[in-house]
């Protein structure tokens, strides 16, 4: 589990052959070689974005290129208020499917996203979201 007490949430870290490595604006960041894909998490508690959650959920998905959202829907993350995407695009010319969930809860504005070929997806999709679903508010003090 990973414990970020200034943030005030815990998250249980992905499991090999999943590898941690550093991605910049990431909290956490992780690959997994055989699939060429990655999971990353982020917060901002100090000055996130404005507005409804699904216009502030469009900043995960800067940098790509011909985006296509296949779907979207609401989420609920113990309490927070957020919005599921997912959609194909192209990164640096090469294709990718791609699944981002941004929620917030009070002043903090969480971004989880998943990336990876459309070949592998399905196959590193069940890690994202376990990795979403064991995201937790710490309790206040």
């Amino acid at each position: 589990m990973y414990l970020d007490s200034e943030n005030r949430y815990q998250i249980r870290l992905p499991a090999a052959p999943w590898i941690s490595i550093s991605l910049d604006g990431a909290a956490l960041s992780f690959r997994q070689p055989a699939l060429q894909a990655a999971i990353a998490f982020s917060v901002e508690c100090t000055s996130s974005e404005l507005g409804e959650v699904p216009w502030v959920a469009r900043h995960l998905f800067f940098g790509l290129r011909e985006k296509r959202i296949q779907r979207r829907e609401q989420v609920s993350l113990h309490g927070a208020e957020g919005v599921r995407t997912w959609l194909v695009a192209e990164l640096d010319g090469v294709p990718v499917a791609v699944e981002g969930v941004t929620a917030r809860r009070g002043e903090c504005l969480y971004d989880f996203m998943y990336v990876a070929p459309p070949a592998a997806f399905a196959r590193g999709r069940s890690d994202f979201q376990t990795f979403v679903e064991s995201w937790s508010p710490l309790a206040e003090p």
